[in-house]
């Protein structure tokens, strides 16, 4: 039972990979707006969202290339994405010598991921200015961490560092294309 209902999930899984690379976005929007001509609302809502779907996921990679190879001597590694139920998340370490800096988009819902993770740090952390963006600094003795709220998107981009000094964070975070991941 339980095998059949993997096999099952994992189909619909495959599908779902497969109907978005049959189409465009363009193809998407417009059949939606021919559904919905036609009178067929649920249709015309169902291709909307595959239209948005597939928008979204074209501006996720685009974000996804502002996490440049190497920032100011930091080479970066692998670029983790994930997108579930509207929140997205791109995630990548650089790494300098022995030290790391852990590094992660977060936006979702209108920008909901930013206001909460600033409702949380607001009053625990102290406020800079980095880029021309407000960024709060957590420094918590053998923890390092930076929260930049993003203009554009309304997301927030977590800098975070359990061995490289809040300096070095804080200097990455100034050499660290911001204007390419808030867009």
């Amino acid at each position: 039972m339980i095998k059949q209902l993997f096999s099952i999930v994992i189909l619909g899984l495959c599908l779902c990979g497969q109907a978005l690379a049959e189409g465009t976005p363009k193809e998407y929007c417009t059949q939606a707006g021919q559904l919905y001509e036609e009178g067929d609302l649920l249709g015309a809502i169902e291709e909307a969202r595959w239209c948005l779907e597939s928008l979204e996921q074209i501006q996720q990679a685009k974000k996804s290339e502002g996490f440049v190879e190497e920032v100011d001597g930091w080479k970066r590694g692998k670029i983790s994405q994930q997108k579930v139920m509207g929140f997205s998340s791109i995630e990548t370490q650089y790494s300098k010598a022995d030290k790391t800096i852990k590094v992660t988009y977060n936006s979702g819902s209108g920008g909901m991921a930013g206001i909460f993770s600033q409702m949380g740090l607001a009053q625990a952390g102290k406020k800079v200015r980095i880029q021309r963006y407000t960024a709060i600094v957590m420094d918590q003795g053998n923890r390092a961490e930076l929260m930049i709220s993003l203009k554009q998107s309304g997301a927030m981009l977590n800098l975070s560092s359990s061995n490289a000094s809040m300096d070095e964070v804080m200097e990455f975070a100034k050499q660290f294309p911001l204007k390419a991941v808030d867009q």
